[in-house]
């Protein structure tokens, strides 16, 4: 780095520059849509800092912090369960918390990726006996979900 600061300097952008240049996903819309229905409240909490779910209108909570082993997110008293979206969306102590308050866990997670052309296995860590796994990518599944409970996204 030191020796060609001109040349590595673009690289340690990369991954900012395509944050602030993404755009939500229709997962991202479906979300908002759900939430607009009353099918969804409180804010997204997500482990992500691109703001996606901002930038399509919801309100977020981030919980990669540093500073704090187990950030301080609120679970709200009317939310019946948590949604888990995201391979490897795994914030296993969100998950407890939601678990002791009587919430169900829903987790939509391929559990995989495709890798070099090829799917490789990765299974959720933090599932528990009791929980929904939809192993389905978010876009699918909540497209599906809106279509389900009748909401336009």
């Amino acid at each position: 780095m030191l020796l060609g600061a001109d040349t590595k300097a673009p690289d340690l952008v990369t991954m900012f520059r395509a944050c602030f240049l993404a755009e939500p996903t229709p997962a991202h819309h479906a979300l908002k849509a759900l939430h607009a229905a009353g099918h969804m409240v409180g804010p997204v909490i997500t482990h992500n800092f691109d703001t996606l779910p901002a930038r399509a209108g919801l309100h977020e909570v981030f919980v990669r912090r540093y500073d704090q082993k187990i950030p301080p997110v609120p679970l709200l008293p009317e939310a019946r369960s948590l949604l888990v979206v995201g391979l490897h969306a795994d914030r296993r102590a969100v998950q407890q918390r939601a678990r002791e308050t009587g919430m169900r866990i829903f987790f939509v997670d391929p559990e995989g990726l495709v890798e070099n052309g090829a799917f490789k296995p990765y299974p959720i860590e933090g599932a528990r006996t009791g929980d929904v796994v939809v192993r389905q990518l978010a876009i699918p599944a909540l497209l599906r979900l809106c279509e389900l409970l009748n909401v336009t996204v």
